[in-house]
């Protein structure tokens, strides 16, 4: 499969790219200019040699992905996905944009009319109406995906379209000692989305990499070691 990621240069979308190339996908690395998709292409080949990164300007991307992930600063979802919204149609867009800001106190999660929707994944669907947003990954720790550790995690996936949501948990077999899970609706994105920032605020005060991890499933498939 063709994964155009945006964001690639950040720590999850970097995170993203290099297991999904591990387990054979080709990666059409999009940014907003040729010059910084060639290098964050070359940064994702120094950490993975074997793997396949293509670098398009954003469009281009969108245009060559089978499926696309967004991961890029919540700020700029309002000047990146309206160029990219025809050649998204159709597709499976993946979202792991958290809104954040801190305070002294550690993060907080944003909301509402700071958004402009009820989350940034929803912001995502207004924007590229005929794409089929779905929010995952969100809440994996950034610095085990990097290094491919076996993560001990659960992604929760939320999307409007059932078909869209099997294929993005299906996709997710691809990250190291991780379980995806059905979590519903794409309503319920800003729980997930918020859970980011409490997720950072235990790591700041406890140290080390927490992820979400659920547990007294019957019928779920087991986790891989």
């Amino acid at each position: 499969m063709k994964i155009a990621i945006f964001g690639g240069t950040g720590d999850l979308g970097r995170g993203l790219a290099i297991n999904f190339a591990a387990a054979g996908h080709e990666i059409v690395v999009g940014s907003r200019s040729q010059e910084r998709a060639d290098q964050a292409a070359a940064t994702l080949r120094e950490a993975l040699p074997e793997g396949t990164f293509t670098p398009r300007e954003n469009v281009a991307a969108a245009q060559e992905g089978d499926l696309a992930v967004v991961s890029i600063p919540w700020e700029g979802i309002e000047s990146t996905i309206p160029p990219m919204a025809d050649a998204l149609a159709g597709k499976i867009v993946v979202s792991v944009v958290n809104a954040l800001r801190f305070g002294k106190n550690g993060a907080i999660a944003e909301q509402g009319d700071a958004i402009g929707a009820a989350s940034c994944a929803h912001k995502i669907q207004d924007l590229a109406p005929e794409a089929k947003v779905v929010v995952a990954y969100n809440n994996l720790p950034a610095a085990g995906l990097q290094a491919r550790h076996s993560l001990g995690a659960d992604v929760l996936v939320c999307g409007k379209s059932k078909a869209a949501r099997e294929e993005v948990i299906e996709l997710t077999s691809a990250i190291p000692g991780t379980r995806a899970l059905d979590a519903g609706p794409l309503a319920n994105a800003l729980i997930l989305e918020g859970m980011t920032a409490l997720i950072i605020n235990l790591n700041r005060r406890y140290g080390g990499e927490a992820s979400v991890s659920i547990s007294g499933l019957e019928s779920a498939p087991e986790r891989p070691v």
